[in-house]
This record gives C-alpha cells, sequence and structure tokens, in this order.
C-alpha cells in the first residue's frame, strides 16, 4: 500500500504592502527634498545678505559670506567688537568660527574615549580579571561631564551668535527690536537668513551710515 502525502506551501501577502512601502519612501524623499531646498535657499539669502552688508561696511572679501565656515567669520567680522561692561571682544569673527571646530573636537575625543574605556571593561569582564565595576564608575562619570560640556558649550555659542546679530541689526535698527531678532533668529528656523537678507539695502541707523562712507 502507498500512501501519497502532498504539502500545499502558500504564503498570503497583503496586498497593499507594497504600495504602503512605495507611499512611505515617497514621503521620505519629499522630505528629505523639502529639507534640502530649505537648507539651500537659507544658505543662498543668508549668504547674500552678509555679502551686501560686508560691501556696504566695506570689509575686505565680502565673498567670504558664500564660502562654508568662512562665512562664521565673516558673519562674525560684520559684528566689529562686542563689549560687554568692562570686557570686549575684538575678535568675533575668530570665536564664531572656533568654537563649534572647538566644541565638535572635544566632544569625539570624548566620544572616544568613553567607547575605549567600555571596550577595555568588557575585555577585562570577558576574561575574567574584573574591574567592570570601575570601569562603569568611568564611563558615566565621562558621559555625566560630556552632557555638562555640551551644554556649556551650546550655551556659550548661543550667547556669542545673539550678541553678534544684535551688533549687526542693531545698525538697521533702533531700541531694543535687534535684541528681538538676535533672540528669533537663534530659535527660529530661517528667520535670521531672511532678516540678513530683508535688512541688507536697508539704511543704517544714526550715523552708521556716515561712519563707512
Amino acid at each position: 500500500m502507498r500512501y501519497g502525502y502532498e504539502y500545499t506551501y502558500e504564503y498570503d501577502y497583503p496586498a497593499n504592502q507594497g504600495a504602503e512601502a512605495g507611499v512611505l519612501i515617497s514621503i521620505m524623499l519629499l522630505t528629505f527634498t523639502v529639507i534640502f531646498l530649505l537648507a539651500l535657499v537659507s544658505y543662498i539669502f543668508h549668504s547674500i545678505g552678509l555679502y551686501t552688508i560686508g560691501k556696504r561696511l566695506g570689509k575686505d572679501y565680502p565673498w567670504l559670506a558664500f564660502i562654508p565656515f568662512a562665512r562664521n567669520y565673516f558673519h562674525g567680522e560684520l559684528a566689529g567688537e562686542i563689549t560687554l561692561k568692562n570686557r570686549t571682544i575684538k575678535n568675533p569673527g575668530i570665536w564664531n568660527l572656533i568654537l563649534p571646530i572647538i566644541e565638535s573636537t572635544l566632544l569625539g575625543i570624548f566620544v572616544f574615549l568613553i567607547a575605549i574605556i567600555g571596550s577595555l571593561s568588557a575585555a577585562t569582564a570577558a576574561a575574567g580579571i574584573g574591574g567592570v565595576g570601575i570601569g562603569l564608575s568611568l564611563i558615566i562619570g565621562m558621559y555625566i561631564f560630556l552632557i555638562m560640556f555640551a551644554i556649556v558649550m551650546s550655551a556659550v555659542r548661543m550667547a556669542l551668535s545673539v550678541l553678534i546679530n544684535r551688533q549687526i541689526f542693531g545698525r538697521f535698527t533702533c531700541g531694543n527690536m535687534a535684541v528681538v531678532y538676535s533672540v528669533f533668529s537663534l530659535t527660529v528656523p530661517l528667520y535670521e537668513a531672511f532678516c540678513l537678507f530683508v535688512m541688507r539695502n536697508k539704511e543704517f541707523d544714526g550715523d552708521m551710515e556716515q561712519k563707512t562712507e
């Protein structure tokens, strides 16, 4: 007697699964495209604003406004010397350029050290040598320090940005409006770029126009 066995495998895929994946990919591509276009528009408007203001102030090499990183320096130099009570920031452009570099470098070093300590702790634990508690304590301590350092550096950069923009916007406005524009530039996306672009050809406030002639 022969017995026949027949197995039938059927996989039931949802009919709309491929369509949903296509819609999701389309949404992601559209989102990235919009972000890229907004970033490009912001970069162009920001650069044109800095370039025009720099020319009106008689700055050398106003074309630096269009070059990445170099325009951070140029942006700060447009502010001129910044006076804070008894102290003066003589080269805000240099600080505006190097602070992000210093922050990124030190953060990278801290992350590398945390990774090294974590790897050594894992290796000693696997070898049965011990020392996991010490390594974990060091990692936690460095991680806390890393967070505090990032917060402090971010606060310093934001404060410098407000001071620079306040001095630049102060050439076109009066009263406390320069501070308002500076704070909005720090918190509202695209605001700084459009503000510089709109103000670039406005008359200077007070006798600033005479100083640049």
